[in-house]
């Protein structure tokens, strides 16, 4: 759905062939684009199939390879771009500035396109990030749309340079007050291409080239691109994670969930995640000390152990 120009990125990392565009229209009347990969027609028997959700700042795109993994195992592939981010509906104003989220309402969205798009059989859940912290809040609010899921190190805790929680919270409370919802946070701004950026560099990845994939996108396509954080994005960010660190509310997801979690990261919580997974009636999870924070986007190393505990996750929880 987008122009003729392509990103400096391997063909594993390029849109596969065969794969389809289309726009889901959410209860608020907003377009969210999503894209799909079909099962071959000699295996149109399958009956699975899984909806990839990004995290923040993410799109379609930047999952073409984990969409060819999960197509080589079988599944029917539909990936969904968040309401302000890829090409999904975005504010005329500013369309490239991170607003406060209705992270409810995005978790409705994930369910109702799950339920639109998917007709019958096994529907599997793969979300990163920001998508894991929205996919495990559609899990309590639709307990019935997903089989299973499968989170990438899940956004249930910000870890905002290691402040304490009540110290960002503060932080956050008195930046909305002084400058404004939509005012960039600490540290954060107008995204610019990072002409050096290696693994060294990166916060993300330990991979040569999969820690570029997102800026060659952003590079190539600008509609794609999304700023830092705002005050307003982290304020919300910070009340979905209090949501979700309620015990009572975890206790009714019921569904099998693997989490996994990375030893590296300076993102997210890792001791959220093993809190969570404790928590959590059939939750399962699997460290990778290591590996910074896009386990789909980490070295050969990492990224095919996580593989392997999926693997071994959809076995026993969502078997062909």
């Amino acid at each position: 759905m987008h122009g003729p120009a392509l990103p400096a990125l391997d063909a594993r990392f390029l849109e596969p062939a065969g794969f389809q565009w289309g726009v889901f229209t959410n209860a608020r009347g907003q377009a969210l684009r999503w894209g799909h990969l079909p099962v071959p027609e000699a295996r149109a028997q399958e009956t699975r199939s899984v909806v990839i959700v990004g995290g923040f700042g993410e799109f379609v795109e930047k999952y073409f390879e984990t969409i060819r993994d999960f197509a080589a195992r079988g599944f029917a592939v539909w990936c969904l771009d968040w309401a302000g981010q890829g090409e999904s509906a975005r504010p005329e104003a500013n369309p490239t500035r991170p607003l406060a989220r209705d992270f409810a309402a995005d978790a409705d969205d994930l369910a109702a396109f799950a339920e639109r798009m998917i007709q019958g059989g096994a529907r599997l859940l793969v979300a990163h990030s920001m998508g894991g912290a929205i996919g495990l809040y559609s899990l309590a609010r639709h307990p019935k749309v997903f089989d299973a899921a499968v989170l990438s190190a899940p956004m249930l805790g910000l870890l905002l340079g290691g402040l304490p929680r009540p110290l960002a919270a503060a932080i956050v409370w008195l930046g909305t007050k002084l400058t404004g919802l939509e005012a960039f946070a600490p540290g954060a701004k107008r995204w610019a291409a990072e002409p050096d950026l290696c693994p060294a560099k990166s916060h993300v990845s330990n991979d040569p080239a999969r820690c570029l994939v997102q800026r060659e996108w952003y590079t190539a396509h600008p509609g794609l691109q999304v700023d830092g954080a705002t005050y307003g994005w982290l304020k919300t960010a910070l009340d979905l994670t209090d949501t979700l660190n309620d015990p009572a509310l975890l206790a009714k997801i019921t569904r099998p969930v693997l989490i996994g979690s990375a030893g590296r990261d300076v993102l997210v919580s890792p001791e959220r995640h093993a809190v969570t997974a404790a928590a959590l009636p059939n939750g399962k999870l699997v460290q990778f000390p290591d590996a910074k924070h896009e386990l789909f986007m980490e070295a050969d190393i990492v990224r095919n152990a996580w593989f392997a505990a999926i693997d071994e996750f959809l076995n026993t929880s969502l078997p062909a």
